[in-house]
């Protein structure tokens, strides 16, 4: 793959029906799940501080834990499609529903440790989520536990963290700064609550799903590069 960004756009664009589908049966259903849950957590949880409430910890949980846990699909898709497997868009939500669970364990403590870190400096958070993020899709390519696809995916976050960790920190930022400015225009024709949460709901459905095809196109290329340059020092050493 010598072009992730390419490769990426062109999959999207050329096989969006399959990916609207995929957004339909799994991002969506977590996004309503998400926006539910932490309405209410706002709503239930005391706050002591105009600037601070322990319902922003429970929030950067939930967000955090859905957003690695959602990326199962459109991992496989894009292996599946890079590979030329069949019926990739069946195996996609097949892996989701059947072999996603060790990803929500592994989502649940990742989500967990990031949440303290981010408390603490914020910096650690970032850290600790490009350091373990090829973990899911060494799990997701190979078909196999987190726990088994714990080494190679360490390897590759510490070999890419620079890119990872930047990856994340301006997809992070980008999407807050156009959902700010939709929001705003949102305002300007009404202030309903429900209007918010819809055009929120809809911007993440429809960049999500590039950002994690995105991330999935760079760990293929990653993970060949290795490939070869370790058949290269095999050969050296014969």
């Amino acid at each position: 793959m010598n072009s992730p960004f390419r490769n990426t756009w062109e999959l999207y664009t050329g096989r969006f029906e399959r990916i609207l589908l995929l957004m339909l049966l799994t991002t969506l259903p977590l996004l309503i799940l998400h926006s539910f849950a932490t309405n209410y957590i706002y709503a239930v949880t005391p706050s002591f501080d105009p600037l601070y409430s322990f319902a922003d910890i429970y929030y950067g949980f939930l967000t955090v834990l859905l957003f690695i846990y959602a990326q199962v699909p459109y991992i496989r898709f894009v292996y599946n499609e890079h590979y030329d497997s069949e019926r990739s868009l069946r195996d996609s939500i097949y892996q989701f529903v059947v072999n996603g669970f060790t990803i929500f364990v592994f989502a649940t403590l990742i989500a967990f440790t990031s949440i303290v870190g981010f408390s603490l400096f914020i910096l650690p958070g970032f850290i600790l989520l490009a350091l373990t993020m090829p973990i899911p899709y060494i799990s997701i390519f190979d078909k196999k536990s987190v726990w088994k696809a714990y080494k190679e995916g360490i390897r590759i976050g510490k070999k890419h963290f620079i890119k990872l960790f930047l990856l994340l920190i301006f997809t992070g930022f980008l999407e807050m700064i156009v959902g700010v400015f939709i929001t705003a225009q949102i305002f300007t024709i009404t202030n309903s609550f429900a209007a918010q949460i819809i055009t929120q709901i809809v911007l993440n459905l429809i960049y999500y799903p590039f950002i994690i095809m995105l991330l999935s196109s760079f760990m293929i290329k990653w993970r060949e590069e290795q490939e070869v340059l370790e058949t290269r020092e095999d050969t050296e050493v014969a």
